[in-house]
């Protein structure tokens, strides 16, 4: 098999990359047909940042306290991009897969996390010293890689900035996504990273970059400073950009983008598993705008991955609870 690897970068910090990789993780799961079962893998997500947003967000359990027992053990155990980097390094070649944690995302269907920690902030800074650039680069890839060949999809949350680890993901990736929110802050900045893009994927083989709105508000009655910030951003065109905004029907026109709302569900989502260990079905962790606004991602997302062939849309957002329902009730029946 060989999978998609999908990098979510932003120069800046802020603008909801943690939270993109999140949502689309969670709804490609959501998506596939029949509920996920050990074995058949489907999402891997991979914590490029040391900050390791994604990674609390994924093994923080809410009901535990300072105890964190998933988090810590992880980090004990050395399952971490960090380690993972270090070993190879030193030429201990350990499968990449082996470097996972299992069991993350909503219960019955789960994926995997490719974990980090703060210690990948020295460990990028040593690398380059001992063995420069262009090994470590060939590190991140080949890692990303070897996760391609087993998961459908991987999904890479880059840390902000400009660092040589998140070059060599953009450079492995088969799609590269952009968040940004519809403000002045975010939008200053953004045709010199157009630049910084071009400039990383040179010649006619790098991965289609594509810009996602984050943080969308409803609109004002009168003023709304993120409709201007919208129209700046969709005036980014081939081929004088290399990003430009994903559309969610391949129309040319604005309000055809794939915008995610403002919703305190999505931002809650990023303090952990809600009931860890219990049942927390797609359709309950958002709300349903954002329902809305992430399966137009996803099948946004597959267009893109498959040369612009159209998507079959996904069933109503229920029927996947219907599923894992249906799914439990058969195991039981089974069990009998």
């Amino acid at each position: 098999m060989s999978g998609k690897i999908i990098s979510i970068v932003n120069r800046k910090g802020g603008v909801g990359k943690t939270t993109v990789t999140l949502g689309l993780a969670d709804t490609l799961i959501a998506e596939t047909e029949k509920p996920y079962r050990a074995g058949t893998p489907v999402v891997a997500a991979v914590d490029l940042d040391p900050q390791g947003s994604l990674t609390r967000a994924l093994l923080y359990n809410r009901s535990e306290g300072a105890e964190q027992t998933k988090l810590l053990e992880t980090f004990r155990e050395g399952r971490t991009f960090a380690a993972c980097m270090d070993d190879r390094l030193r030429r201990d070649l350990k499968e990449a897969p082996s470097y996972l944690t299992h069991g993350v995302g909503p219960v019955g269907r789960h994926y995997a996390l490719l974990a980090n920690e703060s210690t990948a902030w020295n460990s990028e800074r040593s690398a380059l010293r001992r063995v420069g650039e262009d090994l470590l680069k060939k590190v991140v890839a080949t890692t990303l890689r070897e996760l391609a060949a087993m998961y459908q999809f991987v999904l890479v949350d880059a840390p902000p900035g400009q660092t040589v680890i998140a070059e060599a993901a953009i450079q492995a990736s088969d799609l590269v996504l952009c968040p940004t929110s519809p403000d002045l802050l975010s939008y200053w900045g953004l045709e010199s990273f157009d630049q910084y893009l071009k400039d990383v994927c040179t010649g006619d083989e790098g991965p289609p970059a594509r810009f996602v709105f984050t943080k969308f508000k409803k609109k004002a009655p009168r003023y709304d400073p993120q409709n201007r910030v919208h129209e700046w951003v969709n005036a980014f065109a081939a081929p004088a950009r290399y990003i430009t905004l994903l559309k969610g029907s391949g129309d040319t026109t604005a309000d055809q983008s794939v915008n995610l709302p403002f919703d305190p569900k999505l931002v809650s989502r990023l303090d952990g598993a809600p009931n860890p260990g219990r049942h927390w079905p797609w359709t309950r962790m958002y709300s349903r705008d954002t329902q809305l606004a992430l399966l137009r991602l996803v099948a946004a997302v597959k267009r893109e991955l498959s040369n612009g062939e159209p998507h079959r849309p996904p069933p109503h957002p229920r029927a996947y609870d219907r599923s894992h329902r249906d799914a439990a009730r058969d195991a039981s029946q089974a069990a009998r």
